[in-house]
């Protein structure tokens, strides 16, 4: 385990860099709107009116290959196929997440593909690896918080934002990859203190 503390520490780094680019991309971009945008307009062309969408582009990147390479290390640490399984998915959703940035909007359709890969694969990865330590009484608090973001992710993505005037899905975007991130840290912290 001590040789994977790396990976733990890139998996805490990741979403720190992600909102840290996110946050200074939003700083950058007057007209951002959270009730009317997408996130994925500060990488569009709002952003490139602002020089904001390097920012946001630049930080997905960055962040989707800290997720990935946190995640091969991370692999080893886990020990059943189902937990690898979970480990796997979420590496497609890093992958997505690497993609999201390198397409961004003015790529065309493939940046929605990609954006709709990152947000189905992230809690369905998270959801059953948490679901496998669950049902093997192993981090069951953590497994907890895991089946709480997959379904809280379904309640997201399906509550209805317009009739509450959310035009954009900034604020889904923002709340599903931040419950998400949560775990992420968690599971990472909790590694690294037991092994301290």
């Amino acid at each position: 385990m001590k040789n994977l503390k790396i990976f733990y520490y890139f998996a805490i780094l990741t979403p720190i860099v992600a909102y840290t680019f996110i946050f200074i991309a939003i700083a950058k971009t007057p007209e951002f709107s959270w009730i009317h945008n997408a996130l994925s307009d500060l990488g569009g062309p709002l952003g490139i009116r602002y020089g904001a969408n390097i920012i946001f582009n630049s930080g997905l990147i960055i962040s989707g290959i800290l997720f990935f390479i946190s995640l091969i290390g991370i692999m080893k640490d886990f020990e059943t196929i189902v937990e690898k399984i979970g480990v796997f998915i979420l590496l497609l959703s890093a992958v997505f997440l690497f993609l999201i940035g390198l397409f961004p909007e003015t790529a065309g359709r493939i940046h929605y593909y990609v954006s709709v890969g990152f947000f189905v694969t992230f809690p369905i990865g998270m959801g059953i690896i948490s679901g496998s330590n669950i049902l093997r009484r192993k981090d069951i608090l953590l497994g907890i918080y895991g089946i709480f973001v997959f379904i809280a992710c379904l309640i997201i993505w399906t509550f209805p934002w317009k009739n509450y005037g959310v035009i954009g899905v900034a604020i889904p975007e923002f709340l599903s990859s931040l419950t998400g991130s949560i775990w992420v840290i968690i599971l990472a912290i909790k590694r690294l203190l037991e092994t301290s």
